[in-house]
């Protein structure tokens, strides 16, 4: 069954927030921060609560919603394949603020321009965005 999901694509002027993954899928890869809904949680509460878990930013605005998305992969932490429905979401936040990863990240940081080598699903999001 799909998994509700919701990601986040923060900017600030020309610059876009990625986290490095530690699990499946995608683990060791440059992602937009997100992740799943939980039962009763609203899209916007849900993107507030992924926003603080997995950037630790205090100071943010969802702009807007930008699209759905499907995401197929082939391994998760969970065991096999997984496929999320994601609602993904414009948020706007100073890069001057501390950032501090959550526990499924190895790292977090600010790019400005999207790398070629980056999963086709991030990429993609990232084009959609105005972000090349």
């Amino acid at each position: 069954m799909p998994i509700p999901c919701v990601d986040l694509v923060i900017i600030d002027r020309k610059k876009f927030l990625m986290v490095k993954r530690k699990n499946q899928p995608a683990k060791g890869k440059w992602c937009i921060p997100g992740g799943r809904i939980l039962k009763n949680e609203t899209l916007l509460q849900a993107a507030t609560r992924k926003i603080k878990e997995e950037t630790g930013l205090k100071k943010f605005k969802i702009v807007k919603f930008l699209t759905t998305k499907d995401f197929f992969s082939k391994g998760s932490a969970f065991g096999p394949s997984t496929h999320t429905v994601d609602s993904i979401f414009i948020v706007s936040a100073p890069s001057n603020q501390k950032l501090k990863a959550d526990d499924q990240s190895s790292d977090i940081r600010w790019f400005s321009k999207v790398d070629r080598k980056w999963l086709k699903y991030a990429k993609d999001i990232l084009y959609s965005a105005g972000f090349n």
